[in-house]
């Protein structure tokens, strides 16, 4: 009996000193290879531009170490701009990322020429400005949980023109469709 309570002590003592000089739980994950998921913001840039406002494009790179899919469940986006905020928001994600595999998802964001004009009084078309995203992806990790991977990008952004309607040739629309 006094040889199975030594056995167990030191098998405890061995673990204790695993867990310790491995640096706890993130020491355990590399032992036994289980790695997160990660995300990256890889760019943003303009896609459609109206009279009013222009959408942004968000494009996220995500990988998946795991053997089976990962449902990404949302994410959440704050844009500031020498500390001046610009765009925030939260979107659902109805997808997931394939078993053992990387891939780029795009999330659209509309940012009004006011909120931009409130936020820089000087800015015009063809302005570079610098900005600042702070962003996160939740996704389900099953055996983790849900999961929030952030993510963080500093970079510039050039302000699109602003379609001027005066330049549309009226009579070239109006002539195209047949008036009922």
């Amino acid at each position: 009996m006094a040889t199975i309570m030594t056995t167990k002590t030191i098998v405890i003592l061995l673990l204790a000193l695993t867990l310790t000089l491995g640096g706890g739980c993130a020491g355990i994950e590399d032992a036994l290879n289980l790695r997160k998921p990660t995300a990256s913001l890889e760019g943003l840039k303009f896609d459609k531009i109206s009279s009013d406002a222009a959408t942004l494009l968000f494009d996220v790179a995500i990988e998946n170490p795991y053997p089976a899919p990962l449902p990404l469940l949302n994410i959440d986006y704050n844009l500031t701009s020498l500390g001046k905020p610009l765009l925030a928001g939260e979107a659902d994600l109805q997808r997931t990322v394939p078993a053992r595999a990387k891939e780029t998802v795009t999330l659209p964001a509309k940012i009004s020429y006011s909120d931009l004009a409130k936020a820089f009084r000087e800015v015009r078309p063809g302005t570079i400005i610098p900005y600042r995203a702070d962003m996160g992806l939740s996704v389900d990790a099953a055996a983790l949980g849900t999961l929030r991977l952030p993510m963080k990008k500093e970079s510039e952004l050039t302000v699109p023109a602003i379609p001027n309607l005066s330049d549309v040739d009226w009579k070239k629309l109006l002539l195209d469709k047949p008036i009922k």
